[in-house]
């Protein structure tokens, strides 16, 4: 084994085979060890890229899109010699690069109590010191706890000391992450360009804003996406569907959209993946009018494809000129793929994308809204088979190993970017379980994959999670109950959905084949098909997420426009605590809320850590002083959920509605949890629809703002101030119930200094009351 070590003392390189020299370009030093180099760019203030050339490689394209900043800093990166070691930016410790034949990369110094997060979807411990990690998409079917490499890693990791890396690499690659040598991080990768971003930042959220500077940000869902999405393994007929979402209205259990998965292209679960077209008349005699039934109850219809085309599909033949081949240009079967002897796309070349496309109009043409693309690892990706990248300017083939990990990468930027072109004013959303750095600019909405049905897989799913939302991705869920395997639990089915409420996505979804395939075991996914007393607490879950939308819909704005994740660890939002380091089991949804979801079975009670400050129980009101560990008993209707002292929480009225439609969003609700210092909340409200760029960048949205402040001993001051922007289906004026918690009565009530009827209040200490807002500014005083 080869291993260079640079030693940098400002300007002067010293290399251990004795051959030194240093060049300054610009912003840019370039170091010379023998026929190799390695040079230091900055990029931003707090962003320094580090790329590494070893004698003799010959295969380092750099196949990434996902950095879309251009340098732009001026000054030389700040580098300085600490003995055997390079330290950058005064937080980094280069210890050396490493060529080892078959991986080459880099090694950096781990301090003793320094952690490691991030790399995408792992069922690990948050702090990945400790492991080694395979950087390579892969499913992983049934899987719980332990899981330690799913279908979408992403090669960026946040320190505890202060800084992140990002390797900028899709090619098959690993990090060690002191598991070998207990202080060193050492990053290898088989192929591709050697390139490692350093950000540098004060805490978590500074980090993770400029790494989403770096490769982008999400653009705004359509708001219906935040709603309850019908999905099952599968539906395979138009009567099957049509009678449980039938018997979900019924139960006035909102839907926003209904998912189909692979039996809408034929009968069964092998040797159909290629028809991409509604094939039996028998199952599907009229799917042109059962979307547009759909469409008039405003439900939308999303259809999985896969990468895969089967041997004597529809689309089989006209594939084979746009499929990934072997060294000689042969179009490569796979005849090992579980679902028959199969093609896969070449999604990197422009001409398959044009050919895979037509068959996505076409559904669309029809009123399809939305897509689902399954098995975008590639699921199998044999490392003899090849694909061109000509059309992005490169003349020889690559193996599946160097292209692996942007495979659904692009293939959602190719539904992004075709969008764009036919359907330009059409929100994208697109189910793909894999993607790399940066896919979140292409509206991806990843899911963790088929996950164990059981305890097991439940309790996987808040290290995946939220390690996924620390890694950039911010809108991965889960299959809520879900996925694989199962006893029929109908406790773990509730206890999923209470958790599932609260993540970006919720979409109950699960194996219920029966017929089709009776050695797999059969769970409905679907509330209203689940038995007494759990259809009833399920479906109080759905209507409480859908009480949460412009709270929801509001976090989506703040992720789009100031970098924000969704979900987040304890620790994000509290980098100095040390006990919330160790509290994986909860989670903020958003700033100011943490969730502690109930993960074992019949339990009764629940250890809860809240950080610093005043909290509220959000069932009872209770208030909770932080820094502080507690048992909380717990009932299967409800999990713990706290609120933070300051909190302004917007909630639409517990009221029967279809879907995110039909909520009348003129009647909105905001709690105010007070606190002794003032707090602020700006809502976010659109259309719905419009394109990101067509509603935010040209303002067709409003700001509702609120300020709060509790007048010591004397009552409650607030103001309601709008930016007053418009967009369709704006409403001309909104009644806003602003209710206090753990209220006092009062003894008068100000609107603009005009008297209101006084309210009374409720048993749990709460005070409501209505204001109209019609745009201009209301000050609303509340006097003891």
């Amino acid at each position: 084994m080869k291993r260079i070590y640079l030693l940098l003392p400002a300007l002067f390189i010293i290399a251990v085979n004795g051959f030194t020299q240093t060049k300054n370009i610009g912003n840019t030093t370039i170091v010379a060890l023998g026929n190799s180099k390695c040079s230091f760019q900055q990029v931003t203030p707090n962003i320094i890229k580090i790329t590494f050339q070893p004698k003799g490689y010959t295969t380092n394209e750099n196949l990434s899109d996902a950095v879309i900043l251009k340098p732009s800093a001026k000054v030389m990166p700040n580098i300085e010699k600490k003995g055997e070691t390079i330290v950058i930016a005064h937080k980094l410790w280069l210890k050396g690069t490493h060529n080892t034949g078959d991986y080459r990369g880099f090694r950096f110094a781990l301090t003793k109590d320094e952690q490691i997060f991030g790399g995408g979807e792992r069922a690990l411990p948050l702090n990945r010191r400790g492991y080694r990690l395979d950087l390579y998409n892969a499913p992983w079917y049934g899987y719980g706890e332990g899981a330690d490499h799913l279908n979408y890693s992403v090669p960026f990791f946040t320190s505890s000391k202060g800084y992140a890396l990002f390797f900028d690499n899709p090619s098959r690659s690993y990090v060690d992450i002191g598991k070998t040598e207990s202080s060193i991080f050492e990053y290898g990768a088989k192929s591709g360009a050697l390139a490692v971003y350093l950000i540098v930042g004060s805490n978590y959220k500074e980090i993770l804003q400029s790494y989403y500077s770096l490769t982008g940000t999400q653009p705004l869902p359509p708001r219906w996406a935040l709603g309850n999405l019908m999905s099952r393994f599968g539906y395979t007929s138009e009567a099957q569907v049509e009678d449980i979402y039938g018997k979900m209205k019924a139960d006035n259990i909102p839907v926003d959209a209904v998912i189909f998965d692979l039996f809408w292209f034929g009968d069964s679960i092998k040797n159909s993946m290629g028809n991409l077209d509604w094939v039996k008349k028998t199952k599907w005699p009229d799917p042109k009018s059962m979307i547009a039934n759909f469409r008039k109850n405003n439900v939308n219809t999303i259809l999985v494809t896969e990468p895969f085309v089967v041997k004597n599909t529809l689309a089989y033949n006209s594939a084979q000129p746009f499929l990934a081949t072997d060294s000689l240009g042969k179009p490569y079967q796979i005849p090992d793929f579980y679902f028959g002897n199969a093609g896969l796309i070449d999604i990197f070349r422009k001409d398959a994308k044009d050919w895979f496309w037509q068959y996505y109009k076409k559904q669309m043409d029809m009123g399809v809204e939305a897509w689902w693309g399954d098995l975008g690892e590639p699921e199998m990706h044999p490392t003899k088979m090849f694909h061109n990248l000509k059309d992005k300017g490169f003349l020889r083939l690559f193996s599946a190993d160097e292209v692996h990990n942007i495979y659904g990468h692009n293939w959602t930027k190719m539904l992004f970017d075709k969008y764009a072109t036919d359907f330009p004013n059409k929100r994208l959303f697109s189910l793909n379980r894999s993607g790399f750095a940066g896919t979140q600019r292409y509206s991806i909405f990843p899911w963790t994959g088929d996950v164990s049905r059981s305890w097991g897989g439940l309790k996987a799913q808040l290290p995946v999670l939220l390690g996924m939302s620390m890694s950039g991705v911010p809108y991965v869920h889960s299959d809520a109950g879900g996925f694989a395997g199962g006893e029929g639990d109908n406790e773990l089915y509730i206890r999923w959905l209470q958790m599932a409420a609260f993540t970006p996505i919720f979409r109950p979804h699960g194996t219920a084949l029966y017929e089709i395939e009776k050695a797999a075991f059969s769970f409905p996914s679907e509330a209203a098909l689940i038995a007494e007393p759990y259809k009833t607490i399920a479906k109080s879950v759905i209507n409480q997420r859908y009480r949460f939308l412009a709270y929801n819909y509001t976090l989506a704005y703040q992720q789009a426009i100031n970098k924000q994740p969704l979900m987040r660890p304890l620790y994000y939002e509290n980098p100095t605590d040390t006990a919330a380091y160790n509290a994986n089991d909860e989670y903020y949804w958003g700033e100011n809320m943490i969730v502690a979801p109930v993960l074992g079975k019949n339990d009764t009670t629940r250890s809860v850590y809240l950080p610093h400050g005043i909290w509220y129980n959000y069932q009872t009101n209770e208030i909770v002083e932080g820094k502080n560990r507690f048992s909380q008993s717990v009932s299967l209707d409800a999990i713990p959920i706290y609120v933070k002292a300051g909190t302004l929480l917007p909630q639409y009225a517990d009221s029967i509605f279809s879907n995110t439609v039909d909520i009348e969003k003129d009647k909105l609700t905001i709690n105010y949890y007070p606190s002794t210092t003032a707090s602020a909340y700006s809502l976010y409200m659109d259309d719905g629809t419009s394109k990101n760029k067509n509603a935010i960048a040209t303002e067709q949205y409003e700001l509702i703002n609120f300020t709060a402040k509790t007048l010591a001993g004397k009552g409650y001051s607030f103001t309601i101030h709008s930016n007053n922007g418009t967009y369709i289906g704006k409403p001309a004026k909104q009644t806003i119930t602003l209710s206090i918690q753990q209220a006092m009565p009062c003894k008068t009530v100000l609107v603009n200094g005009i008297a209101q009827q006084l309210p009374p209040l409720t048993a749990n200490n709460t005070l409501s009351f209505p204001v109209e807002f019609v745009g201009k500014d209301l000050k609303v005083e509340v006097r003891m």
